[in-house]
């Protein structure tokens, strides 16, 4: 028998707000054992111990784990503070695809076990893209002789930047390896060749992300990375204008509210 999904509201269920704390959650009553209707839903009170709730209580539920951004598209309101609001910054698949010398990149960003996309908690971005470091003095000094080591011969120095740039460097990685020229990935692949450390003869995650880092640095990679929020701030704006525009609307809205 195939199964048909449609969209619509749940009486009982979609009529209850968003709060991260909800006193309730929903439960599924496939049988009908318990409602007496089969593949019906019900309410339960989330709070252990209680089990009742004072007359006049609005009763929450949890929409989910959603970002701020999510939850106004979906349904038209934020959360202050909200602990599971991300900004996504990600590569599309199908443009690196279209990249020249695409295969052998995609094979290096296997390798390196990096990533395609990063999400950041926004309570990070408080202070922009380059803040203050949250991590402690032994965390930057690890941080710091990791990343030395991807530098052979030494030219290439630890960037000051580094306590302070908010995004992984799994991400950072893969934008590396994107943003590589032809003659760098020439030079890239000699200096792979002169290393045989491993069993098999390919070359560790940690190397391949030295000679990467020792030809090219973070300039391409930051470039891309511009490139990229500058994508991101387009769609955000796609719908309603930017930030000054939502600011002018709602004031419109207030102006012309007869209460």
């Amino acid at each position: 028998m195939e199964s048909i999904w449609v969209e619509g509201l749940v009486p009982g269920i979609d009529f209850c707000n968003h709060n991260v704390k909800a006193l309730a959650t929903w439960e599924v009553d496939s049988e009908g054992n318990l409602t007496g209707i089969p593949a019906s839903m019900y309410l339960i009170l989330a709070q252990a111990g209680k089990s009742s709730v004072e007359t006049g209580t609005e009763i929450y539920i949890n929409y989910g784990n959603k970002g701020n951004e999510e939850l106004l598209y979906l349904y038209g309101f934020v959360v202050d503070n909200n602990p599971d609001d991300y900004l996504m910054v990600h590569y599309p698949v199908e443009a690196l695809r279209q990249l020249q010398s695409a295969d052998i990149k995609m094979k290096l960003i296997e390798m390196q076990k990096a990533e395609l996309r990063c999400l950041l908690p926004t309570s990070l971005l408080d202070r922009g893209f380059f803040g203050t470091s949250t991590s402690s003095g032994e965390d930057d000094d690890n941080k710091k002789k990791h990343f030395s080591s991807y530098s052979w011969s030494g030219q290439r120095k630890v960037p000051s930047y580094l306590q302070k740039n908010v995004f992984p460097q799994e991400f950072l990685s893969t934008l590396r390896t994107i943003a590589m020229q032809e003659h760098e990935l020439e030079q890239v692949a000699s200096l792979l060749g002169e290393v045989g450390s491993s069993e098999d003869g390919e070359p560790s995650d940690a190397e391949i992300k030295s000679a990467i880092w020792e030809v090219c640095g973070d300039n391409g990679a930051l470039g891309l990375l511009v490139d990229l929020l500058r994508v991101k701030m387009a769609e955000l704006e796609e719908g309603t204008g930017t930030e000054a525009s939502d600011s002018q609307l709602l004031e419109k809205f207030d102006s012309n509210d007869p209460d």
